[in-house]
């Protein structure tokens, strides 16, 4: 730790003394700067005297700089210029203007001398200018060295990113800065930063080597316990396997209880519907004797007997299906993600018997339901298990949890054969089914848990093939309005 300790402090003198050779760099630049830019000034104020004298400006002026412009105090400079250009801006004593567009490659001479690519980038920033001009041309915008200028300090470290932004490596750059009191021309900045990643590769190495030092005493370590632990690790290994085992046999059981206990509650409910009808006539025709049977009580009688005995049988049928659903259904406050969750648990034991790979993506923010957790957990296992069994080897089932028209949807899509549009409409018909060994009852049973929770189920086929079920149900205080 020590080693590492005196490593660190060598790392950061090397980074010291490479901010202070690029800050001798960056004064001598400045003076360079200085010079070339007062050249400029000096051949402004020369065309300004022409313009003056009545002629424009000399041909040894107009090869030397690719554009001349002289124009009033009133008048606007144009916001576009050659590129690889700087435009330089110089007052005249007439009350001109005198605007020269130098070459960066001149105004920049020394620069391109010194830098070295992907060790040293020099650049220059105009007055009142944000963004910095490189040699090259290209203009950069580096907050770490405008704040450096802005702060007064002479030298700055800039982190890995802001490096990348100058075309230096990926590793952390020393920078310095110099500013050129151009006079009337304003302050021009110079900055040169220099890449530290020799710098850090010789800290990367020492760190290296102490690490390698201290790994393989414990790889030493390791190895001679590694044979006491083989043991112990194929007994753990076996544990697990017992344990999965015996997880997968009571998810199967689980499915298949809740699976006997969902389709007993459907046929209830179809025996239910099929027995109202014809009691509500026997009912009513009970009703019609009672008013006319008058002053005989042996007819009074046999009908009130009758009455008495469809409202037992109705409240037999009733008592069965209760006891069919497990009681009625509690509406509580569930979270949509406990119920993917759940259903995904129970599942996914015959996704990877299958070799189907199953996915869920569940959004952070979707409202609560008010419903039954089991039942709309059963509801998606459903219709996962159709997604797993519809598919192949190799494919993929999704299961989206997704807030939409103040509730959430539940939607499964698969890639397997897909649904044909004749069999939509009778798809969620109990013992309707497709497929040779089918019940035809999960999607009926899916669809009457789904109305329970005053929700829909839509099955369409899905763009590309396969088949895309969604499950919408409204979020809890939408229910009752929705009543």
């Amino acid at each position: 730790m020590l080693a590492l300790l005196d490593e660190q402090r060598e790392f950061e003198g090397a980074l010291g003394a490479l901010a202070r050779q690029q800050q001798m760099l960056a004064v001598l630049l400045s003076d360079e700067l200085a010079a070339r830019l007062s050249a400029v000034r000096r051949d402004a104020l020369l065309v300004a005297d022409d313009v003056s004298a009545g002629h424009g400006p000399s041909v040894g002026m107009r090869k030397a700089y690719p554009s001349i412009e002289v124009r009033g105090a009133s008048e606007t400079a144009p916001s576009v210029r050659p590129p690889r250009t700087m435009s330089v801006r110089v007052p005249s004593t007439e009350g001109r203007t005198v605007e020269l567009t130098v070459p960066v490659a001149w105004l920049m001479g020394p620069s391109t001398r010194i830098e070295r690519p992907e060790e040293l980038v020099v650049l220059v920033r105009p007055p009142d200018e944000v963004l910095w001009q490189a040699a090259d041309g290209r203009q950069i915008g580096s907050e770490p060295l405008t704040l450096a200028v802005n702060e007064g300090r002479d030298t700055t470290r800039l982190e890995r990113d802001d490096a990348v932004v100058l075309g230096l490596p990926n590793r952390r750059a020393v920078a310095a800065v110099a500013t050129t009191d151009g006079g009337p021309l304003g302050l021009w900045t110079t900055a040169v930063v220099a890449s530290a990643s020799q710098e850090r590769d010789r800290w990367d190495r020492a760190r290296g080597r102490l690490l390698i030092g201290v790994l393989v005493p414990c790889a030493l370590i390791v190895a001679f316990g590694a044979t006491a632990l083989r043991r112990q690790r194929r007994e753990l290994e076996l544990e697990k396997q017992l344990a999965l085992a015996a997880l997968v046999r009571e998810s199967d059981e689980r499915l298949s209880r809740a699976s006997r206990a969902a389709t007993t509650g459907t046929l209830a409910m179809g025996i239910a519907h099929e027995i109202s009808t014809p009691l509500g006539v026997i009912v009513g025709r009970a009703e019609q004797l009672a008013t006319r049977v008058g002053e005989d009580p042996r007819a009074a009688r046999a009908a009130r007997t009758i009455s008495e005995q469809a409202d037992r049988i109705t409240q037999v049928v009733r008592g069965f299906l209760d006891l069919a659903r497990g009681g009625s259904p509690s509406l509580r406050p569930v979270d949509p993600g406990d119920v993917a969750r759940g259903a995904l648990r129970l599942v996914e034991h015959r996704f990877v018997a299958a070799r189907v790979a199953l996915v869920s993506l569940v959004d952070e923010e979707v409202p609560t339901l008010a419903g039954d957790l089991r039942l709309l957990e059963h509801a998606v296992v459903n219709l996962l298990l159709n997604a797993c069994e519809a598919s192949g080897p190799g494919t993929q089932v999704a299961l989206s949890v997704r807030r939409a028209d103040a509730g959430v949807d539940f939607i499964v899509e698969d890639r397997g054969a897909g649904i044909r549009p004749e069999d939509i409409a009778r798809a969620t018909e109990p013992f309707f089914t497709t497929k040779p060994e089918g019940s035809g009852l999960g999607l009926a049973i899916v669809h009457e848990i789904v109305n329970i929770h005053r929700g829909s189920l839509v099955l369409e086929p899905h763009e590309g093939g396969g088949t895309r079920a969604r499950i919408h149900v409204p979020a809890q205080g939408e229910e009752s309005s929705d009543a």
